[in-house]
């Protein structure tokens, strides 16, 4: 694992321990609820602390899918052998994006600066980086911080990625996030926002939103806000993304959804037998889908 040589000045208050980037505020933000609950969540997440245990013998050492789970959507239409300067991952966890983009697609990069909230999941990302070695050579950066506001300079990214994050954030800071994304992304960067909205179209959000509102004392605390495709254009517009990259696309994405598969974590007999069954009218995928991915076009 390289590493850094020449550390962004934005991130001089920040103290390397054991790999990762801590904000001077770190004490702070650990008495945070939201960040209690990702640290909690993240000791386990996808099963990913199966790679602390990991025999030289395991599968998982040939294939790193068996552990990670396969990403699709928007990353299969990433295209092959490329290259940039500088990557920055948005709740990078323990690096399922950057695993699939560098092993798959040969993605090559300079610079990796990956953020996250949970400690646990940025000292999984470095076990993964020491075990696979994606993006190898590039200088690394794992930041635990909120992403409120990016230790970034100015137009010094060349792509901006994120898998499966947005849905979790409030909406007043999700803001903040996207015009932070637009002040560091470098004039024609390029962004993939993979699956990153939910639809409040879908009716399985819908009927999960009734449930929250039965009772108003417990609300989930992860699943947060949801969009339409024009909301989503508007908040790209509004952060300042047009300015930067000058095309892009919100589409909805292929997984669709008109029951919850959970509620209050009990499994709704015959949920995930009905959605994967659906095969939407292309008018209906717009309504039906359960969330909506945003990316820069040409993807790169």
């Amino acid at each position: 694992m390289s590493s850094p040589t020449n550390v962004q000045l934005s991130l001089n208050n920040f103290e390397l321990i054991e790999g990762i980037y801590f904000p001077s505020d770190y004490a702070q933000l650990t008495q945070t609820k939201h960040k209690q609950t990702w640290d909690k969540i993240g000791k386990t997440y996808y099963g990913s602390q199966k790679i602390d245990t990991i025999e030289e013998t395991s599968a998982i050492k040939q294939d790193y899918t068996l552990l990670t789970g396969k990403l699709g959507g928007t990353w299969d239409k990433f295209p092959l052998n490329k290259s940039v300067d500088s990557i920055l991952e948005l709740g990078c966890g323990y690096g399922r994006a950057p695993l699939h983009l560098s092993k798959d697609k040969n993605l090559q990069c300079q610079k990796y600066y990956g953020i996250d909230i949970s400690e646990p999941l940025l000292q999984r990302l470095i076990k993964f980086k020491q075990e696979y070695d994606f993006f190898p050579g590039a200088e690394f950066f794992p930041i635990c911080t909120s992403a409120e506001i990016l230790p970034l300079e100015d137009n010094s990214i060349d792509l901006v990625i994120s898998n499966c994050v947005f849905m979790h954030i409030p909406d007043a800071q999700l803001r903040k996030l996207m015009a932070e994304i637009a002040r560091v992304l470098k004039p024609g960067g390029m962004f993939v926002f993979n699956h990153s909205f939910h639809n409040k179209a879908c009716p399985s959000h819908i009927v999960h939103n009734f449930i929250r509102k039965l009772n108003p004392v417990s609300r989930n605390p992860i699943y947060l806000k949801q969009y339409s495709s024009g909301e989503i254009e508007e908040l790209l517009a509004e952060a300042g993304l047009k300015a930067k990259c000058l095309e892009y696309v919100v589409e909805p994405t292929k997984e669709y959804a008109i029951l919850p598969e959970k509620i209050k974590g009990v499994v709704v007999p015959f949920a995930k037998a009905i959605n994967h069954s659906l095969k939407p009218a292309e008018a209906q995928k717009t309504n039906l889908a359960y969330g909506f991915s945003a990316y820069s076009t040409p993807l790169i």
